[in-house]
């Protein structure tokens, strides 16, 4: 069950609590009174048993006092392996909830914001950790609850000495509680305060023990580099964590200690004076030491709880975020099934992207027929890639709209699960070829895809064939080249077309792929794009030239557009790019 919103302070995680396992909950909360009730009628039982000393009485206290302990170590073992499964409970329902959030929205513009990427850290991170995750709340909050407990009983029972040293024990007690909450939660604000130098931290780390910049960082003779830059940055970080306490905390001590030994001290005078006896003086000295020990017990599980809340409260900012987001970027109700059955329009397109004033598009105009290709050509930073981008609805146009036959895009349900699309750099998951092509599909087949795509040769030489994991940290994993994972990729494209997409989209096919397999998706590319609407980017000409029309952007325009020979007849941008190639790789012309 998952929730369905942001989770406010103690009520709020509660409620999540009582979702996560209900029996759990009931049990968190027994064991919780029993270990409270525990210490204290076990004072009380062996000041009766020194007072009854000698005597029948004292033998049936005595084991009232040995079934306390056994109570009290049995409700604290149950109340520990309790609150750690529900607290597990609780974080997988959290890290599922942000999950969806952060996958929720169609477009991805919100991820690349700090100020989100911040946010949705708790998740990734802090959520994964142990000393400040908000199922930690289940502990926590039983140990606060707990001491405080134990504190006013013992309280209590003083006031039946002096009302006053009840009294004062009390303020002392909470005095001294508020203090390390203030401390706790200045703790954990400046925890979170530190979270881009953290996340800056985390970076040097990885950079320096972790394969992926391995060769670069030696190369370059960087290892001191990196291992200074990581130092320096938690050195900033650690002069705002740490500093001195202040003077509050310190009197809240000292008056707690002044109670807690004076009042000893009245318990054993007024024995000594015959104005208590034994086993009285023994109850009440043993109600200090509980005090203390609930005290403690507070004080620990206060900075905990402090920690734990300051991730639940960020994690609300980051569900608050995601969930606005999603409901701004909420689509119609047009269902996309069956388009584009006429054409896609790109209408005086601009855009920029989020953080930035520049705009990579502007004025846009295009018309991809549907079942036709279209190539996009142009230099680096045309406008090519975002123009793929908003066509795939991760992005919003700046201005202008995109319009799926005749329907604004921002309108259309589904309209991703209608694209197969690969990207100049494909996602490369650690996980088996199967699943890397059938990613997110339906159950089935691969075989025909990867026939399709020139993958067929890849999975026939894998030692597991389709079961074999692509990765080479796990066993019986491997490593693929570039190339491979290109033509994983192109698989995975068109197992996605075999299950209802019907645009194609290809970002740089050939960028990864040798002259013999660019000569293989040359010889294959009016095979895979048949009877779909594609969209290709490539500075291969040998690719772009098959499409049945040619754009070409210049600084996020449209300056020309035609088939091949139309472009090469024209004389101009087109023309000039291919010849350039032409003459460079020795292709016709």
């Amino acid at each position: 069950m998952l929730l369905t919103g942001p989770v406010t302070g103690l009520r709020g995680f509660a409620g999540v609590a009582w979702r996560a396992g209900r029996g759990l909950s009931v049990l968190v909360v027994t064991t919780i009174s029993l270990s409270a009730a525990a210490p204290v009628v076990l004072a009380v039982a062996l000041g009766r048993v020194v007072a009854g000393l000698g005597s029948q009485r004292a033998v049936g206290w005595a084991l009232l006092a040995a079934g306390c302990l056994l109570l009290q170590w049995l409700a604290g073992a149950l109340q520990r392996a309790a609150a750690v499964a529900l607290g597990e409970r609780v974080d997988g329902l959290l890290r599922q909830e942000l999950m969806r959030a952060v996958a929720g929205p169609e477009g991805v513009r919100r991820l690349e914001d700090a100020g989100t990427a911040n946010l949705v850290e708790v998740g990734r991170e802090t959520l994964r950790g142990d000393w400040a995750r908000p199922g930690r709340l289940v502990s926590t909050v039983g140990g606060l609850a707990t001491g405080r407990i134990v504190l006013v009983a013992a309280g209590v029972s003083l006031a039946g000495f002096h009302w006053w040293l009840g009294a004062g024990l009390l303020i002392a007690g909470v005095w001294a509680a508020y203090e390390d909450k203030v401390a706790s939660r200045a703790e954990a604000g400046h925890h979170y305060g530190t979270t881009e130098s953290a996340r800056r931290m985390r970076y040097f780390n990885d950079l320096g023990t972790t394969p992926p910049a391995a060769k670069e960082i030696r190369l370059f003779g960087l290892p001191e580099y990196v291992v200074t830059r990581h130092g320096e940055t938690w050195t900033a970080t650690m002069r705002r964590v740490l500093h001195r306490p202040g003077r509050r905390p310190l009197l809240a001590t000292v008056f707690l200690g002044v109670v807690v030994l004076g009042g000893i001290t009245l318990v054993i005078h007024a024995a000594l004076t015959h104005h208590l006896s034994a086993g009285v003086t023994a109850t009440y000295v043993q109600m200090f030491m509980v005090a203390l020990a609930g005290i403690q017990q507070s004080s620990w599980s206060g900075l905990q709880a402090e920690l734990a809340l300051a991730t639940l409260h960020r994690y609300d900012d980051a569900l608050k975020a995601l969930i606005t987001d999603r409901q701004q970027a909420g689509r119609g109700g047009r269902s996309a099934a069956g388009m584009p059955r006429r054409e896609i329009a790109f209408r005086g397109v601009g855009f920029s992207y989020p953080g930035t004033e520049k705009q990579v598009l502007r004025g846009l105009d295009l018309v991809v027929p549907a079942g036709r290709a279209v190539a996009v050509v142009g230099a680096n930073g045309a406008g090519k890639t975002s123009l793929v981008k908003l066509l795939c609805g991760l992005y919003e146009p700046t201005d202008g709209e995109i319009l799926v036959d005749g329907v604004e895009l921002k309108d259309l349900e589904l309209w991703q699960r209608r694209l197969a699309v690969v990207f100049q750099g494909p996602v490369r998951l650690p996980m088996s070829a199967s699943e890397n092509v059938r990613f997110g599909r339906p159950a089935g087949s691969a075989d025909a895809a990867a026939e399709r795509a020139g993958a067929a040769g890849v999975i026939e030489s894998l030692p597991q064939r389709w079961d074999t994991v692509l990765s080479a940290e796990f066993d019986g994993g491997v490593e693929l080249s570039g190339g491979e994972w290109q033509r994983v990729a192109l698989a995975r494209a068109m197992y996605a077309v075999e299950h209802g997409a019907s645009v194609l989209i290809l970002d740089e096919p050939a960028a990864h792929l040798d002259a013999r397999s660019e000569a293989e998706l040359y010889r294959r590319f009016l095979d895979l794009t048949d009877g779909l609407t594609t969209i290709v980017i490539s500075h291969r000409f040998s690719t772009v030239r098959q499409a049945s029309t040619i754009v070409v952007l210049d600084e996020g325009r449209v300056i020309e557009q035609g088939s091949h020979d139309e472009l090469l007849e024209r004389d101009g941008t087109y023309a000039h790019m291919f010849r350039l190639q032409a003459a460079r790789f020795g292709e016709p012309t």
